[in-house]
């Protein structure tokens, strides 16, 4: 009778071991849709990394979650929407309807107009400062120069 207990209880602990280190085998395309998903889900625990950087226990789970219906065959779209769901648009990297264009394109339009307004505003300053054309007589200046050429 002991002998079939111990019997017993090693056939549970060997087939617990098995089912512990399954692993799903994914095919190249499913590890490229893995990979994609994984990095385009944010950690909803504190929203600021993707799941496959993140290490908290939610990351963990939805990224076996995430394995295990990408080797079920669930499309991209399929398991995003299941976690728009449950966690709204904010849980993807790059929402929906969102162009993050505008954050490449300000700084280079605002530095442009901050050059054109200061090139404008140079050329008012030297406008200003600049010495009037001289309206001396024809004769003061001949005078000068000879008087000038007599000092080399």
């Amino acid at each position: 009778m002991l002998r079939l207990v111990q019997i017993v209880l090693v056939a549970l602990i060997v087939l617990s071991a098995a089912f512990a280190l399954e692993e799903h085998t994914l095919t190249a395309e499913q590890m490229g849709r893995y990979d994609r998903l994984t990095h385009e889900l944010i950690a909803p625990c504190c929203w600021r990394e993707p799941i496959a950087i993140h290490r908290s226990q939610e990351a963990l789970q939805m990224l076996d979650e995430v394995e295990k219906l990408v080797a079920e065959g669930r499309s991209e779209q399929e398991i995003k929407s299941i976690y728009i769901a449950r966690y709204g648009p904010r849980i993807l990297a790059d929402p929906p309807g969102v162009s993050r264009y505008w954050l490449y394109l300000l700084p280079f339009s605002l530095l442009t107009w901050f050059m054109v307004a200061a090139v404008f505003r140079l050329r008012s300053l030297v406008k200003r400062t600049a010495p009037a054309h001289s309206s001396a007589p024809p004769e003061l200046l001949a005078q000068v120069r000879k008087e000038t050429e007599n000092l080399f």
